[in-house]
Protein backbone atom coordinates (compact mmCIF):
# COMPACT_ATOMS: atom_id res chain seq x y z
CA UNK A 1 0.00 0.00 0.00
CA UNK A 2 1.48 3.52 -1.31
CA UNK A 3 2.51 5.86 1.94
CA UNK A 4 2.76 9.56 1.72
CA UNK A 5 6.32 10.00 2.96
CA UNK A 6 8.11 6.87 1.31
CA UNK A 7 6.35 6.67 -2.35
CA UNK A 8 6.92 4.11 -4.89
CA UNK A 9 8.51 5.92 -7.40
CA UNK A 10 9.27 4.86 -11.14
CA UNK A 11 12.31 6.89 -11.80
CA UNK A 12 13.58 7.74 -15.63
CA UNK A 13 17.04 8.88 -15.95
CA UNK A 14 18.82 11.04 -19.14
CA UNK A 15 21.62 11.26 -19.07
CA UNK A 16 23.91 14.65 -18.89
CA UNK A 17 25.16 16.95 -21.69
CA UNK A 18 23.36 14.75 -24.16
CA UNK A 19 23.20 16.00 -27.31
CA UNK A 20 20.34 14.64 -28.37
CA UNK A 21 17.07 17.28 -29.15
CA UNK A 22 14.24 17.22 -26.22
CA UNK A 23 11.93 15.68 -28.83
CA UNK A 24 14.42 12.38 -29.65
CA UNK A 25 14.34 12.50 -25.17
CA UNK A 26 10.38 12.83 -25.20
CA UNK A 27 10.24 9.54 -27.35
CA UNK A 28 13.31 7.84 -25.53
CA UNK A 29 11.19 8.34 -22.54
CA UNK A 30 8.01 6.82 -23.65
CA UNK A 31 9.46 3.54 -25.24
CA UNK A 32 11.96 3.39 -22.15
CA UNK A 33 8.73 3.32 -19.91
CA UNK A 34 7.02 1.09 -21.72
CA UNK A 35 10.20 -1.62 -22.07
CA UNK A 36 10.19 -1.11 -18.37
CA UNK A 37 7.12 -2.13 -17.64
CA UNK A 38 6.61 -5.12 -19.83
CA UNK A 39 9.89 -6.66 -19.23
CA UNK A 40 9.85 -6.43 -15.50
CA UNK A 41 6.37 -6.02 -14.26
CA UNK A 42 6.12 -9.92 -13.99
CA UNK A 43 9.56 -9.88 -12.53
CA UNK A 44 9.53 -11.65 -9.08
CA UNK A 45 11.70 -9.21 -7.72
CA UNK A 46 9.69 -6.36 -9.01
CA UNK A 47 5.76 -7.60 -9.42
CA UNK A 48 4.54 -6.80 -5.93
CA UNK A 49 5.62 -3.25 -6.08
CA UNK A 50 5.24 -2.47 -10.16
CA UNK A 51 1.39 -3.59 -9.11
CA UNK A 52 0.90 -1.54 -5.83
CA UNK A 53 2.71 1.34 -7.94
CA UNK A 54 0.31 0.70 -10.49
CA UNK A 55 -2.72 0.98 -7.87
CA UNK A 56 -2.00 3.48 -5.76
CA UNK A 57 0.85 5.92 -6.81
CA UNK A 58 2.21 6.29 -10.57
CA UNK A 59 4.67 8.78 -8.90
CA UNK A 60 7.06 9.15 -11.67
CA UNK A 61 10.48 11.60 -11.46
CA UNK A 62 13.33 12.40 -13.75
CA UNK A 63 16.71 12.75 -12.54
CA UNK A 64 20.12 13.61 -14.49
CA UNK A 65 23.04 11.87 -14.28
CA UNK A 66 26.74 12.65 -14.69
CA UNK A 67 28.84 10.40 -16.85
CA UNK A 68 29.62 8.00 -14.20
CA UNK A 69 26.45 7.72 -12.97
CA UNK A 70 25.46 7.01 -16.00
CA UNK A 71 27.94 3.99 -16.48
CA UNK A 72 27.17 2.89 -12.77
CA UNK A 73 22.96 2.03 -13.70
CA UNK A 74 24.13 -0.68 -15.68
CA UNK A 75 24.13 -2.99 -12.90
CA UNK A 76 20.76 -1.70 -12.02
CA UNK A 77 17.56 -3.36 -13.35
CA UNK A 78 16.13 -1.20 -16.14
CA UNK A 79 15.73 -0.65 -19.50
CA UNK A 80 17.48 2.22 -22.03
CA UNK A 81 16.58 3.75 -25.18
CA UNK A 82 19.03 6.03 -26.42
CA UNK A 83 20.28 8.65 -23.46
CA UNK A 84 17.47 7.63 -21.46
CA UNK A 85 17.03 4.81 -19.08
CA UNK A 86 13.78 3.63 -16.84
CA UNK A 87 13.97 1.76 -13.56
CA UNK A 88 10.89 -0.64 -12.37
CA UNK A 89 9.28 1.34 -8.93
CA UNK A 90 10.98 1.31 -5.84
CA UNK A 91 10.17 2.90 -2.78
CA UNK A 92 12.23 6.21 -2.60
CA UNK A 93 13.91 5.09 0.74
CA UNK A 94 15.33 2.13 -0.14
CA UNK A 95 16.37 3.76 -4.04
CA UNK A 96 19.72 2.65 -5.19
CA UNK A 97 22.76 4.99 -3.67
CA UNK A 98 23.43 6.28 -7.26
CA UNK A 99 19.74 7.54 -7.54
CA UNK A 100 20.34 9.63 -4.22
CA UNK A 101 23.41 11.28 -5.94
CA UNK A 102 21.56 13.00 -8.99
CA UNK A 103 19.76 15.73 -8.88
CA UNK A 104 16.49 16.37 -10.65
CA UNK A 105 15.96 17.01 -14.36
CA UNK A 106 14.90 21.13 -14.32
CA UNK A 107 16.27 22.34 -17.71
CA UNK A 108 13.86 24.25 -19.91
CA UNK A 109 11.87 21.90 -22.17
CA UNK A 110 12.73 22.08 -25.65
CA UNK A 111 10.47 22.63 -28.87
CA UNK A 112 8.41 19.39 -29.85
CA UNK A 113 6.52 18.80 -33.29
CA UNK A 114 2.73 20.19 -33.64
CA UNK A 115 -0.22 17.68 -33.76
CA UNK A 116 -0.85 16.86 -36.77
CA UNK A 117 -4.77 14.92 -36.83
CA UNK A 118 -3.88 13.44 -40.34
CA UNK A 119 -0.69 12.44 -39.35
CA UNK A 120 -1.01 9.71 -36.47
CA UNK A 121 1.58 7.57 -35.30
CA UNK A 122 0.48 4.36 -34.02
CA UNK A 123 0.70 5.68 -30.90
CA UNK A 124 0.62 9.82 -30.61
CA UNK A 125 1.06 11.32 -27.01
CA UNK A 126 0.76 15.12 -26.95
CA UNK A 127 2.10 17.15 -25.00
CA UNK A 128 0.55 20.22 -22.92
CA UNK A 129 3.02 23.03 -24.46
CA UNK A 130 1.32 25.66 -22.62
CA UNK A 131 2.15 24.79 -18.64
CA UNK A 132 5.61 25.73 -18.53
CA UNK A 133 6.91 22.15 -17.59
CA UNK A 134 10.36 21.52 -17.35
CA UNK A 135 12.13 18.97 -19.25
CA UNK A 136 12.40 16.62 -16.55
CA UNK A 137 8.74 17.55 -15.31
CA UNK A 138 7.53 16.87 -19.21
CA UNK A 139 9.76 13.84 -19.59
CA UNK A 140 8.16 11.99 -16.77
CA UNK A 141 4.32 12.53 -17.72
CA UNK A 142 5.57 11.50 -21.00
CA UNK A 143 6.65 7.94 -19.29
CA UNK A 144 2.88 7.77 -17.73
CA UNK A 145 0.98 8.71 -20.59
CA UNK A 146 3.42 5.63 -22.64
CA UNK A 147 1.83 3.66 -19.66
CA UNK A 148 -2.03 4.10 -20.02
CA UNK A 149 -2.39 2.03 -23.57
CA UNK A 150 -1.93 -1.75 -23.53
CA UNK A 151 1.41 -3.32 -22.86
CA UNK A 152 2.64 -5.77 -25.75
CA UNK A 153 5.98 -6.17 -27.06
CA UNK A 154 5.06 -7.46 -30.43
CA UNK A 155 3.08 -3.95 -30.52
CA UNK A 156 5.88 -1.76 -29.47
CA UNK A 157 8.35 -3.77 -31.99
CA UNK A 158 8.81 -1.09 -34.55
CA UNK A 159 6.05 0.85 -33.61
CA UNK A 160 5.57 4.43 -34.95
CA UNK A 161 5.45 6.35 -31.12
CA UNK A 162 5.72 10.22 -31.43
CA UNK A 163 5.18 12.87 -29.18
CA UNK A 164 3.69 16.09 -30.32
CA UNK A 165 3.02 19.53 -28.81
CA UNK A 166 -0.41 21.19 -29.10
CA UNK A 167 -1.29 24.54 -27.01
CA UNK A 168 -4.47 25.33 -25.12
CA UNK A 169 -6.58 26.76 -28.22
CA UNK A 170 -6.88 23.33 -29.75
CA UNK A 171 -6.54 21.53 -25.85
CA UNK A 172 -10.52 20.83 -25.32
CA UNK A 173 -11.19 19.66 -28.38
CA UNK A 174 -8.55 17.10 -28.49
CA UNK A 175 -8.77 15.70 -24.67
CA UNK A 176 -12.70 14.63 -26.04
CA UNK A 177 -11.35 12.60 -28.58
CA UNK A 178 -8.24 11.04 -26.66
CA UNK A 179 -8.21 7.63 -25.88
CA UNK A 180 -6.64 8.81 -22.25
CA UNK A 181 -5.58 12.02 -20.70
CA UNK A 182 -2.50 12.19 -17.85
CA UNK A 183 -3.92 14.56 -15.08
CA UNK A 184 -1.10 15.74 -12.85
CA UNK A 185 -0.90 15.05 -8.86
CA UNK A 186 0.41 18.74 -8.22
CA UNK A 187 3.53 17.46 -6.00
CA UNK A 188 5.17 20.13 -7.98
CA UNK A 189 5.41 23.04 -10.95
CA UNK A 190 2.15 22.66 -11.84
CA UNK A 191 -1.69 22.68 -10.44
CA UNK A 192 -3.40 19.47 -9.15
CA UNK A 193 -5.47 18.16 -12.19
CA UNK A 194 -3.50 19.95 -14.82
CA UNK A 195 -3.49 18.02 -18.12
CA UNK A 196 -0.38 17.71 -19.06
CA UNK A 197 -0.52 15.12 -21.96
CA UNK A 198 -2.97 12.93 -24.10
CA UNK A 199 -3.35 9.72 -25.55
CA UNK A 200 -4.43 9.27 -29.04
CA UNK A 201 -4.39 6.10 -31.35
CA UNK A 202 -5.17 6.33 -34.90
CA UNK A 203 -8.83 5.65 -36.00
CA UNK A 204 -10.08 1.40 -35.82
CA UNK A 205 -8.93 0.55 -39.44
CA UNK A 206 -6.24 2.58 -40.18
CA UNK A 207 -3.64 1.05 -37.36
CA UNK A 208 -0.52 -0.78 -38.96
Amino acid sequence: METEDDPLVMYLVVRRRTTRPFAELATAAALAARRCAYRFRDDDRWRDGFEDWWRHSFRKVCLRAEPREWDDLRALDHERVGDVACLPPVRRSVRDRVLVRMQTLSDEAGPLPRFDPDDLGDLTLVVATDLGMTSGKALAQIGHAALMTDLDPGFDRGIDLRVVGEGREGWAALAESAQAVVRDGGLTEIAPGSETVLVVLPPTGSAR
